[in-house]
């Protein structure tokens, strides 16, 4: 089975075509990589991939499920980590890791335990109570990927994940992830 499949995928913002009859498949456990200039429309296509975006043209289905018809149920089954800092600044490492849990339905009963081995892979165990605002920039973006990760989806999209990030955070970054994802890098 394909984790991510479209057909003449296509989406314009009125009479600009950001995406334009994209036609791709994804295999299961693969990581594919979208690279473009800016403008390009990676982030359009991931955010179509994501049913933040709705299709003007074209179908895609992710995880199985089409992103127009099955949108909410798809949500449970992708991580999607935008090329923003999305984090709650005011809430701890801690707290966010939980609210994200609390959000997909982590249930109580091992979520300690996921959400420690998040914490470790990703080196933030020692920063657990500190406030996501007082973070550095690559501690944010491993953050960001450990609230993707906290209900281990099917299909990991990540949105430029280590733009800004010092080369040590950047190849710890890419060393932490063992789920099928989109990157663009």
């Amino acid at each position: 089975m394909d984790a991510i499949r479209t057909e003449a995928l296509a989406r314009a913002f009125g009479d600009n075509r950001a995406v334009d009859g994209l036609t791709l498949s994804v295999a299961e456990g693969e990581i594919f990589g979208l690279v473009g200039p800016d403008g390009a429309g990676k982030t359009t296509t991931m955010r179509l991939l994501t049913a933040i975006l709705d299709p003007t043209g074209g179908d895609a289905w992710v995880a199985g499920f089409d992103v127009r018809r099955n949108a909410e149920a798809l949500k449970e089954h992708i991580g999607y980590m935008s090329q923003r800092f999305g984090l709650y600044v005011d809430l701890t490492v801690q707290e966010n890791l939980d609210f994200y849990a609390d959000i997909y339905g982590v249930a109580r009963r091992g979520r300690r335990e996921t959400i420690d081995r998040l914490l470790a892979f990703s080196n933030l165990t020692p920063f657990r109570r500190r406030l996501a605002g007082n973070l550095s920039g690559g501690m944010k973006q491993k953050l960001g990927l450990a609230c993707a990760l906290v209900h281990t989806p099917r299909v990991l999209f990540l949105d430029e994940p280590t733009n800004g990030v010092d080369p040590v955070s950047r190849r710890d970054f890419w060393r932490g992830s063992s789920t099928s994802f989109c990157a663009r890098r």
